[in-house]
């Protein structure tokens, strides 16, 4: 769930105001003309929007937790005529990493990171994958 303010990181402190009159701050967009930080938050949330805009399983699919520690999940949707299925992990190491895809993704199936948009190929239920992240958000490749 994102709130308002989150894609910039805007400030949640007025000065003199109290309480959630912080929360009615004025959006940091000049903050994005300085880059750095700001926009690479901002960057983060277009690639979650996107990866949520184009995978209807994201909102409206069933959720299931696969390994609890470092977390990954599935959510899969599988009705009127839609079929969309991924499978995210958190957590994890920076460059090389090996996931299991337990039953979401068949041995065989051409898949893509679309958070790093580095492909890779289910084999004996595991994919590896190299980006410089921590999060991975998996789908079939198109």
């Amino acid at each position: 769930q994102i709130y308002y303010g989150d894609e910039l990181a805007r400030p949640l402190v007025v000065p003199g105001a109290q309480g959630d009159a912080n929360l009615r701050s004025d959006m940091n967009w000049s903050d994005l003309a300085r880059g750095g930080t700001t926009a690479e938050i901002l960057e983060h949330w277009r690639r979650l929007g996107r990866f949520r805009h184009a995978h209807p399983a994201v909102g409206a699919g069933v959720h299931r937790t696969l390994q609890a520690s470092p977390l990954i999940f599935s959510r899969t949707l599988d009705a009127d005529g839609v079929s969309d299925r991924v499978l995210v992990a958190l957590d994890q190491p920076v460059g090389s990493k090996t996931l299991p895809v337990f039953d979401v993704f068949p041995d065989g199936a051409a898949v893509v990171d679309e958070y790093s948009g580095t492909a890779g190929k289910v084999s004996q239920g595991r994919v590896t994958l190299d980006t410089p992240y921590r999060l991975v958000l998996l789908s079939r490749a198109k």
